[in-house]
């Protein structure tokens, strides 16, 4: 239980003066302790010299208390209060007004209610969080963590097979130069070839051409002249 110290005071004449009255508790709540059903019945307790301390049991069970000042005037008045689990003297200025019907700090009772959604990770929350801005979600760190070392793991074996395919890229550009620079030299070779070639052909038609000369005219050979003999004519008169 926890002890609640309550002090009432009156407006009078140059101040206030101690009230003389009583404090009305009511569990707002029935409840089970044990095998006994603990029904909502009010007690009251005295003001000595507007003060008192009572005893209360914690509202975990009742829900919350409702406290009735009765001070001895006709302006009585309740307040809805909770009641924490504690060993020390609470005061009852220091106690958390509450709305009856829903238990929430009464300061907040006229907004919105606050709304929790539970997501399995970061990354669902996020999805979550994004379709319902007014929703406070919750989600595991140790999911969220086990989702972070999944991704990095996915993409340390993207960023591996990444440079895989650059160095098969490489090499294969590589490879590509050397075959260039190869078919390069060749048709080096070939002109090289081809121009000796040409130059061969060239002296072989020169050579040709100077053995096969003869008659300016018909090629053919010419018969020498016949010299007659001056003694065969000699004699015949």
């Amino acid at each position: 239980m926890a002890t609640i110290h309550i002090k009432l005071e009156h407006p009078t004449d140059g101040g206030t003066t101690p009230c003389n009255g009583a404090i009305r508790f009511t569990p707002i709540h029935r409840y089970n302790r044990g095998n006994t059903v603990i029904v909502p019945k009010p007690f009251e307790t005295n003001l000595t010299n507007g003060e008192a301390n009572v005893n209360v049991i914690e509202s975990d069970h009742t829900g919350c208390w409702a406290i009735t000042e009765l001070p001895g005037t006709p302006q009585e008045h309740t307040r809805y209060v909770q009641i924490p689990t504690t060993s020390e003297t609470l005061e009852y200025t220091d106690l958390i007004d509450v709305n009856p019907s829903t238990l929430l700090p009464a300061a907040v009772t006229a907004g919105p209610l606050l709304q929790i959604a539970l997501a399995a990770d970061a990354q669902a929350a996020l999805a979550y969080s994004r379709t319902h801005p007014e929703t406070l979600v919750l989600y595991s760190e140790e999911e969220s963590i086990n989702a972070m070392a999944a991704t990095v793991s996915e993409i340390a074996a993207v960023r591996t097979a990444a440079q895989t395919q650059a160095n098969h890229a490489t090499g294969a550009a590589r490879t590509a130069v050397v075959a260039a620079e190869a078919a390069t030299q060749n048709l080096q070779h070939i002109e090289d070839t081809a121009k000796q070639i040409g130059v061969m052909a060239g002296a072989i038609i020169d050579a040709a051409g100077n053995n096969g000369e003869t008659s300016p005219s018909t090629g053919q050979t010419q018969d020498a002249p016949v010299q007659e003999d001056p003694a065969a004519g000699e004699g015949e008169e």
